[in-house]
């Protein structure tokens, strides 16, 4: 028996084991096929996508992300050590179904997560189909740290990655398609490395394309769960460019340092929470000082946990005058002192007693 083929049987029988049997990627490996071929660079612009070769675990427990953004070197994969914000950064959206569209979400099928999936479900023959929306050239990134940047598409190669989903390291469906920019009809589409040139003097802006949308006023919070004190990364866009944004944190108003749009109107804010910011749910408004454009995120702030009350609670404090100790040693005295009288008393009376007998 070769090698490979012993490799082959060992994996089959480990899943076995586990009642999971996984269905193998093809021979040529993941991909992901893209439709349109180019996206917009200066508007959003929708994606589909097809992959296939992809592994497919029955009853397994998560499934793939489905990200657009960059990475960086060969070994960017989370199964050989890469992270966001060092290997690799993407397009923030909320980890909920009904986000942005900015990320989906592709589970395996009948597993324990497949409820939260809106990207559909990897069939057994390892294909999957889902729409994604690409927000333009760029784009604010935010690693789970609040560490923030700004990522060029037409300066650094973007694409589409995939990686596995819910915490679940998978290297088999690990991957990166690359996305090309173009304006339609305008000009040859834009490649890293080369900034696009600007259209002729004389020539009428292009008509929008159908697969893209102008970017309207949002913004996208890195969690919608946070506690006092915490620092809750946010981004937004389709601001004037370069206006300052003032930041307030409802329902009661706190005023929090304001924020700056870049050249084209997007900006990276990470909001400090207020120490003893009660419990509930909270909003995070953004209004733009010139174009008077307002968009909040909304917040869940958790209550503190509550402290282990045996183990901080406070000794006692002793009364005023004598310490404990020596009012107990005192009341035994006086104890002892009384038992003692009484016992004379009794033995004075008997002897009386006994002499008038």
């Amino acid at each position: 028996m070769s090698i490979r083929l012993r490799a082959a049987v060992a994996v089959l029988a480990a899943g076995a084991a586990a009642g999971l049997v996984p269905v193998p990627a093809s021979a040529a490996g993941a991909s992901v096929q893209l439709s349109p071929a180019a996206a917009d660079p200066d508007y959003a612009t929708v994606l589909t996508l097809h992959g296939t070769g992809f592994q497919s675990i029955p009853k397994g427990h998560g499934g793939i992300y489905v990200l657009f953004g960059t990475v960086a070197g060969d070994r960017w994969r989370p199964s050989q050590g890469g992270a966001t914000g060092t290997t690799y950064r993407y397009v923030q959206d909320s980890e909920t179904k009904d986000n942005n569209g900015y990320q989906r979400f592709v589970a395996f099928p009948g597993g324990d997560t497949a409820y939260a999936a809106n990207g559909g479900t990897i069939a057994p023959d390892g294909t999957w189909s889902a729409k994604l929306v690409v927000p333009g050239a760029r784009f604010p990134a935010a690693d789970r740290i609040g560490k923030v940047t700004t990522v060029d598409c037409l300066t650094v190669q973007c694409g589409v990655i995939t990686v596995g989903a819910h915490g679940v390291v998978n290297p088999e469906n690990e991957t990166f398609t690359p996305v090309r920019f173009a304006v339609p009809g305008a000009r040859k589409p834009a490649a890293p490395k080369t900034a696009a040139p600007p259209p002729p003097a004389s020539s009428t802006p292009p008509p929008p394309s159908t697969s893209a949308a102008k970017l309207a006023p949002a913004v996208t919070a890195a969690t919608h769960e946070a506690r006092a004190g915490d620092k809750v990364p946010v981004t937004g866009r389709g601001f004037a460019p370069n206006e300052r944004i003032s930041v307030v944190l409802h329902s009661d108003p706190v005023s929090l340092p304001d924020a700056k749009a870049d050249a084209n109107g997007v900006f990276a804010y990470v909001a400090s929470l207020p120490d003893g910011l009660p419990p509930g749910e909270h909003r995070i408004a953004f209004t733009g000082a010139t174009s008077a454009t307002e968009v909040s995120a909304q917040l869940s702030v958790a209550a503190p946990p509550v402290a282990a009350v045996a183990q901080n609670a406070a000794p006692a404090a002793e009364p005023s005058g004598w310490p404990v100790w020596a009012t107990v040693v005192f009341a035994v005295a006086a104890v002892l002192v009384l038992a003692v009288a009484g016992f004379l008393l009794w033995r004075r009376a008997r002897s009386r007693a006994a002499a008038n007998s």
